[in-house]
């Protein structure tokens, strides 16, 4: 019995409830991506013509850096979103009698909220902006024909997308380091490998499927004024 009650910190061994930044992070990010896309929608509803509003290579009108600003602020909102929305899914995984499998995925996400957060938040701002940019090029027409894209604008975006992208990677991989421990002893007291991976592949669909959906949304709302 005594040994049993050495064990059972290691095992349920979890983050404590968040701190004020991290259970801030949500509202502000929210509010910060919605001031955005309602500002973008204002600036652009009595624009003639689209090009004028969107900042392209040589050509940076008073209209074209309010949509910028625009999109700045809902990119910082997606960074701070990150954090509170992981922390969330945990918590819905975790929510009424769940099962081993989503307990510990539950558990998990709350666990590495704010590692994973703010890295995962950026590459969704990356992969919006991204999704907007093609989305603007299909839709408007000649959008770079008087000032073609460079060399160096592919260049500059591939280096910010692979910066985002092994940012997050690395956030990952040092989450994962971190559950070696409590992996370890759940293996010990007999957890079967197959739940341990099933609750780490649920966790990985829920940030993906979450995350996924929330950057179409922004980048679908942020390129509707300007691609209609």
């Amino acid at each position: 019995m005594k040994a049993t009650n050495q064990r059972a910190p290691h095992v349920m061994h979890f983050a404590p409830p968040p701190g004020p930044t991290e259970a801030s992070g949500l509202p502000w990010g929210i509010a910060l991506i919605s001031v955005g896309l309602a500002l973008e929608a204002y600036v652009s509803r009595d624009a003639t013509d689209t090009r004028d509003l969107l900042p392209t290579p040589g050509h940076l009108s008073g209209g074209a850096i309010a949509v910028l600003a625009t999109w700045v602020l809902a990119t910082a909102g997606l960074v701070l979103v990150g954090p509170g929305l992981i922390r969330l899914c945990g918590k819905l995984l975790a929510l009424g009698r769940p099962g081993a499998m989503r307990l510990l995925a539950g558990r998990g996400l709350q666990e590495e909220s704010n590692r994973l957060g703010r890295p995962l938040g950026a590459l969704c701002a990356v992969a919006s902006s991204t999704y907007v940019a093609v989305r603007l090029y299909d839709a408007v027409p000649d959008l770079t024909h008087d000032r073609p894209f460079g060399p160096l604008t592919g260049l500059g975006a591939a280096l910010v997308m692979g910066c985002a992208t092994a940012t997050a990677l690395m956030a990952v991989l040092e989450s994962r380091n971190a559950r070696t421990a409590s992996t370890d002893a759940l293996i010990r007291i007999g957890a079967p490998r197959s739940v341990l991976r099933n609750a780490a592949t649920l966790r990985a669909v829920a940030v993906v499927t979450v995350l996924g959906a929330l950057s179409w949304l922004v980048a679908e709302l942020a390129a509707m004024p300007l691609a209609t």
